[in-house]
């Protein structure tokens, strides 16, 4: 999958945008939930992801080759939401995104649901934590440069998290 991804790179870094569509079908999910574990909004999630996007490609000459594509992609989404929770954090509604949700592949509405529900038991950094590191599959080292922290606190913030996923939730090993 990274050759892969480097070919995709490589061709718009040419101007070549005959891949695009299978690129994005390839790394939106990932991109699409660090957005959405700031804003909580879908439609506002999806407007920031095509800028996501629209910014990796206007950049696309500063990026590295080898590098992690999901992970870059990630924080400029990530910092996108930022700058926009920032600006307008009185006006999102966690209501609007449990009305409006999508359902991804894999894992059906309602299901993703439930997982909202139990990550709005977290605070926005344990949350992002949380989404970046289990739903999204990134080593804790790419989530403390994700979020641009030291990796130690990302650790923390991780184990925080899921001793408080544990109270509210429950767990269960059967």
């Amino acid at each position: 999958m990274d050759h892969n991804m480097d070919t995709f790179i490589h061709a718009f870094k040419e101007k070549d945008y005959q891949g695009f569509d299978e690129f994005y079908t390839l790394t939106n999910r990932k991109v699409y939930f660090a957005i959405i574990s700031i804003v909580k909004d879908d439609e506002i999630a999806a407007d920031l992801l095509q800028d996501t996007y629209m910014n990796f490609l206007n950049k696309i000459d500063q990026f590295k080759m080898g590098s992690n594509v999901f992970a870059y992609l990630s924080r400029i989404g990530r910092n996108l939401s930022i700058n926009y929770y920032n600006k307008y954090k009185k006006e999102i509604h966690s209501d609007i995104l449990l009305e409006n949700m999508v359902s991804t592949e894999g894992v059906n509405q309602e299901a993703e649901l439930d997982i909202l529900k139990i990550l709005n038991y977290l605070n926005q950094d344990q949350r992002e934590v949380v989404v970046l590191h289990v739903i999204n599959n990134f080593k804790f080292r790419e989530v403390a440069d994700i979020m641009d922290k030291p990796l130690g606190t990302v650790l923390w913030i991780y184990n925080k998290a899921i001793t408080i996923l544990k109270e509210k939730v429950g767990v269960s090993y059967e």
